[in-house]
């Protein structure tokens, strides 16, 4: 079974919560306010759970969403994971990270481990980061379900909403418009994606450079964009803060989201370097 992202994971556990509680379904304006949290971002979560088959959607005035039995079943086998990383790749998750000796010459981390660290014992992997923004950097002692971790360093990840970090109102596509159309700012300006956007601003695709090289190299002068974009973009909100978007790009491997509003609308995008541009030190992380 898939391991869900922490935000999704968040929406599910309070929604198994509310329906428990009230024995009906769930609205997604009591999850938003009970995990205080915009109702837009709720239901764009919700549809992650229902394309996995953890929620479904009941109509009409007394409707609202219903967890799955595969739903308790999936938050009995997942906790908080944290990503490990080695050179930039996800090696593993660390579960229930606990801090030894902290104050002490030789700190070190103890955690339950999803994955095999046993070809890195010996070599720096980081870990996070963890729910209080940290960053541990350290070289694996004990590889097994129970890791050792010596820690050599620790980075603090500041608390910053991806709004405030993200580029606004970046330039946007069409699906239905000429690929021609932006070629030159891939090529003039190095482009690496621009967001497509349907008629009402929600996104639907990115146009990623690589695509359009290709397009241009199979002399496809005449494709749209709809016939090159990726489809089902990356997606952030807002008011997230940037553990999240660093998470998000650790484990989907990406290097770029868009950020969307309330209404699930474009308001931005975050990239790697929009977060490298506020964090030290993290340039081996993201």
């Amino acid at each position: 079974m898939a391991t869900l992202s922490d935000s999704v994971y968040n929406v599910l556990k309070a929604l198994v919560e509310l329906y428990n509680k009230e024995g009906m379904p769930v609205k997604s304006r009591d999850i938003a306010n009970l995990l205080g949290i915009h109702e837009g971002y709720v239901r764009n979560m919700l549809s992650i759970l229902k394309s996995m088959g953890l929620v479904v959607s009941k109509a009409g005035p007394h409707g609202g969403y219903i967890p799955t039995s595969k739903a308790t079943d999936m938050l009995s086998r997942q906790t908080f994971s944290i990503p490990i990383t080695s050179l930039g790749n996800v090696v593993g998750y660390a579960l229930d990270v606990t801090l030894i000796g902290l104050l002490s010459d030789r700190p070190y981390a103890s955690m339950r481990v999803i994955g095999d660290l046993t070809g890195y014992v010996d070599r720096e992997v980081k870990i996070g980061p963890l729910p209080s923004g940290l960053v541990l950097v350290g070289k694996v002692i004990k590889a097994d379900i129970e890791s050792l971790v010596e820690i050599t360093s620790i980075v603090s990840i500041p608390r910053a909403t991806v709004k405030s970090i993200m580029t606004p109102n970046p330039i946007t596509a069409r699906p239905s418009d000429p690929l021609s159309s932006y070629i030159k700012l891939f090529v003039e300006r190095r482009y690496r994606g621009i967001p497509v956007v349907d008629e009402n601003r929600k996104p639907v695709g990115l146009l990623m450079a690589s695509k359009v090289m290709e397009a241009l190299a199979s002399c496809r002068l005449e494709a749209k964009v709809q016939d090159v974009m990726v489809g089902n973009p990356p997606i952030i909100h807002e008011e997230e803060d940037i553990h999240e978007a660093i998470r998000l790009m650790i484990s989907s491997g990406i290097g770029r989201l868009l950020v969307v509003n309330s209404e699930e609308k474009l308001e931005g995008i975050v990239t790697r370097t929009d977060i490298l541009r506020r964090i030290a030190m993290l340039e081996q992380l993201v």
